[in-house]
């Protein structure tokens, strides 16, 4: 059979030939091409569908970890804090029986124990349901915060305890009139709002965190500070950040420390009552504002001023 051909004239005058078997085969050539594409552009278009929401959960999941992982080291930070500062009020029970109270009457506080320690275990022992177990395997972070979370809550009651048998403990011998004289449990300031704390705190000028042994408390500039308890002046004078900074010792294992003053009233060496005026409060040194900071230190360690402080 003759086979079929098509004759094309240009425009320029030249003829072109071709068979029409071959036009149907370039034709069914090039459609099988475009349906391969076609194919092609829609399997990629799905593997990229799949890819972006993989991506998507992907996100999710590290999202949540992320926040998990926060929760996490809140709950770490919480811990760490509360055994800080029950160990530090243990001992400043300890201390303080040891250093004041020798005209309260013994057999009410029991001899050679501490008020602190059987109070806190008595209080613990009656609201806590012990359930602890241990093994081989390593718990997921889930397990971990739920440990964390419940052993925050049992130290916190022990430490409300605690707080509780040490105000007590001062109250009793605040009312026997023994060795409160060179114990720091006055203000030293009249009056005045605390504006950053004890511990773990959002630095006041380049941000982040840091360590604060101490209270800050802001009042009026050039008011009077006072001295927290009886002792000697240890040191007048410029301390670094601190500005002006006054440090007195009690002589019973207490040390009290003032700083940012606007003016030193006293001198190193110099013995001050309770409640002597002592300096001014100012905002010199590392402040961003007029304020006094105020520090305790027992045995040369820093505690929550709070702890020994009376309620205003």
């Amino acid at each position: 059979m003759e086979e079929r051909k098509c004759e094309l004239r240009l425009p320029n005058g030249k003829v072109v030939n071709f068979s029409y078997a071959k036009l149907k085969a370039g034709i069914a050539v090039t459609a099988l091409v475009l349906v391969g594409a076609v194919g092609g552009a829609g399997y990629l278009y799905h593997q990229l569908a799949d890819y972006r929401s993989e991506a998507t959960d992907y996100a999710a999941y590290k999202q949540n970890k992320a926040e998990q992982q926060t929760k996490l080291q809140k709950l770490l930070q919480d811990n760490e804090r509360m055994l800080r500062d029950m160990a530090e009020i243990s001992n400043l029970e300890k201390k303080l029986r040891r250093a004041v109270i020798r005209d309260v009457d013994s057999s009410k506080l029991g001899e050679g124990t501490s008020m602190v320690d059987s109070t806190a275990a008595k209080e613990t022992s009656a609201n806590t349901s012990y359930t602890g177990k241990g093994g081989p395997a390593k718990m997921d972070i889930n397990g971990t915060m739920a440990v964390l979370t419940a052993q925050n809550a049992n130290i916190k009651k022990m430490l409300d305890s605690t707080k509780k048998s040490v105000s007590e403990l001062l109250s009793e011998v605040e009312g026997s009139g023994g060795g409160m004289a060179s114990f720091p449990d006055k203000w030293p300031t009249d009056g005045g709002t605390i504006s950053s704390n004890y511990g773990v705190r959002t630095g006041p000028i380049e941000g982040g965190y840091d360590w604060h042994p101490g209270l800050d408390i802001a009042v009026d500039f050039g008011a009077p500070v006072y001295a927290t308890a009886a002792g000697t002046i240890e040191q007048a004078g410029w301390n670094g950040g601190y500005g002006r900074y006054v440090r007195i010792n009690h002589g019973n294992g207490y040390e009290t420390a003032y700083g940012h003053m606007s003016g030193i009233a006293v001198a190193a060496g110099q013995k001050v009552i309770k409640g002597e005026i002592i300096g001014f409060v100012g905002s010199t040194g590392y402040s961003t504002g007029p304020h006094i900071h105020y520090e305790v230190l027992a045995d040369g360690q820093n505690i929550d001023p709070f702890y020994v402080l009376k309620n205003k």
